[in-house]
């Protein structure tokens, strides 16, 4: 397993320019989702009786909002902006993905013609893709809500509440975790050109050494967020505000050292 991630290292190593689009990416939507957020919640604050007025002005506060959600249009203006913003992950989240699969494969191509190649050859099967992992991943949320809800009604400590609702999270997130490997590897079935069941049979035929190396790397990624986050609580200022924005970056090459470590795994099987 170490000669698989010493080699995912070297073929991450050797993708700038996907590693900065991924960068680039995600700084965007979190930026048009920092404003978006922003200007909601900054006229809220506004608006909120402070501590010097009486509890009744607090609740007509509440009542005005319910109001305004329940009688008028205002929600309308912000589910339509929240669609629009899932409409656009949703289209352009598969897109990255493709050129940057593409670029791991085809690296005997200039870095930026190779990746809008990935974009224009597996865009649309790795749109289709896409929308069958987030179907998938919702699907347990019509079971998962009920019952979490009807643990929040039952139990009155926070600790039953805990052991009634934190495995059933723990397991959705497991889910969601063998999910997203199971994709990565029906869509190196899409790059080299093989069917979904090839991909899955390889799969299944190597289940311990890929679930091994996805939990390796898994925990790599949540170690050095840990350290980053502790890091900046202890020494805030300029340092911590740096340290984030490095990490950022860091956190985008550990998802390539992820998919290229899985994919040296699926070319040595392959072979």
């Amino acid at each position: 397993m170490l000669k698989t991630m010493k080699t995912g290292w070297t073929m991450a190593w050797h993708q700038p320019f996907a590693v900065c689009a991924l960068f680039i990416y995600n700084l965007i939507w979190g930026l048009v989702l920092y404003s978006m957020i922003r200007s909601v919640v900054v006229p809220l604050l506004h608006r909120y009786p402070g501590n010097d007025l009486s509890r009744e002005a607090v609740q007509l506060f509440w009542v005005e909002g319910q109001f305004q959600i329940m009688k008028t249009d205002l929600i309308q203006y912000y589910l339509w902006w929240g669609c629009a913003l899932l409409a656009a992950r949703m289209l352009l989240s598969p897109l990255l993905n493709a050129g940057i699969y593409y670029s791991v494969e085809h690296t005997e191509m200039n870095a930026g013609y190779r990746f809008v190649q990935g974009m224009q050859k597996l865009g649309l099967p790795f749109l289709g893709l896409y929308i069958l992992q987030i179907l998938l991943s919702a699907a347990p949320l019509y079971l998962l809500v009920p019952k979490v809800l009807d643990g929040y009604n039952k139990h009155l400590t926070l600790e039953s509440l805990a052991w009634n609702i934190l495995p059933l999270i723990g397991g959705y997130l497991l889910y969601l975790f063998l999910l997203q490997t199971v994709f990565m590897y029906v869509q190196f079935g899409k790059l080299n050109g093989k069917s979904s069941a090839h991909s899955l049979r390889l799969l299944l035929r190597n289940t311990l050494p890929v679930l091994l190396l996805a939990f390796t790397l898994l925990l790599i990624t949540v170690a050095i967020s840990a350290a980053v986050m502790t890091s900046a609580m202890i020494w805030a200022g300029f340092a911590a505000v740096a340290g984030v924005q490095a990490y950022r970056f860091i956190h985008m090459f550990c998802k390539m050292w992820a998919i290229t470590s899985q994919y040296a795994l699926w070319n040595a099987k392959e072979e």
